[in-house]
């Protein structure tokens, strides 16, 4: 019998046959993944090309601050430090270097254009004094924040502003010569003397060199501001530090704890009344605090939460 006839032959050559359709359809499915491999990688490849040229574009085009793509809005970023009054005449609050940090919101950069700067005056108790006989002790304890004709009055930032040179103030001075009247060099109350610092904590970057900012460069003639000589720019996210150094003591001061009579005597012996009593009157010396208020004036540039190109 041929070969060929054989059923066992047959059969091999016939699960050959179906191995070798199954190899080749395994093989034309590979060829074409690849192909389809390939030809995503030349996509891709096209797409980096494109998006390299388009970054290279916005590099070249993005060189100024106003060149920045979003829309522009108005904005104050404010800073405030508290400064506490002294509750003994030998507490001391020049030299103490006071901060305040704020953080620039995500929706956009922020662009400062000017400082600016102000102060709000409040007074404190130095605390009672006295029985009950020759004092008040029932007058508020040392430190505690009174509400007096000085509360809430802004004043500047600068003792150069408000200067009251070669005065006295005082009962039953009379007539004094010249050279007393110039020994006495003093100032309104409440006017605060600092040094400043800027600095951009986000890149440890500072506004200034290692000499901080005089607070009389934020105020000049009839309140101008300061002005940028080119504009600030801060990333969003970024901490700016404010930090605020005082030079001298806010002082003390005298004022009327309830209404004055006509016919007050100042500067005699008796302690003034309480004027928690019923129908008194008197004055009283309080320490002089406040709120500094520091402000980097300039425009938000509102932009989407990703990084905009």
């Amino acid at each position: 019998m041929p070969i060929t006839n054989d059923p066992e032959v047959a059969a091999y050559l016939k699960s050959m046959e179906s191995k070798s359709d199954r190899i080749e359809a395994q093989m034309t499915a590979l060829i074409k993944r690849y192909k389809a491999l390939a030809s995503e990688r030349e996509d891709q490849k096209i797409e980096l090309q494109k998006l390299r040229a388009d970054l290279k574009k916005a590099a070249a085009r993005i060189r100024y601050i106003e060149d920045i793509p979003g829309k522009r809005v108005p904005y104050f970023m404010q800073f405030q430090i508290n400064i506490p009054g002294p509750a003994t005449p030998t507490t001391s609050v020049a030299g103490q270097r006071l901060t305040n940090p704020q953080q620039v919101s995500q929706d956009g950069p922020f662009v400062c254009t000017t400082y600016l700067s102000a102060f709000l005056m409040k007074t404190y108790s130095l605390g009672p004094y006295g029985d009950s006989d020759a004092g008040r002790p029932d007058d508020p304890a040392a430190g505690s924040e009174l509400i007096t004709p000085l509360t809430g009055r802004w004043r500047p930032v600068a003792s150069t502003a408000d200067p009251f040179s070669g005065s006295y103030i005082g009962a039953r001075v009379g007539n004094i010569n010249l050279t007393d009247a110039q020994v006495p060099q003093t100032f309104r109350p409440g006017i605060v003397d600092f040094l400043f610092e800027i600095q951009d904590q986000g890149v440890d970057r500072m506004r200034q060199n290692n000499i901080p900012i005089p607070s009389r460069y934020l105020f000049s003639e009839f309140d101008r501001p300061l002005y940028l000589p080119v504009s600030d720019f801060f990333e969003r996210g970024s901490t700016i530090l404010f930090a605020a150094t005082l030079t001298r003591e806010l002082g003390f001061a005298e004022v009327n704890w309830a209404a004055l009579p006509n016919d007050f005597a100042e500067g005699t012996a008796e302690p003034p009344p309480d004027p928690s009593a019923s129908g008194e009157v008197g004055r009283l010396a309080v320490s002089i605090g406040g709120t500094l208020y520091f402000t980097m004036l300039g425009y938000k540039i509102l932009q989407a939460q990703s990084p905009a190109v």
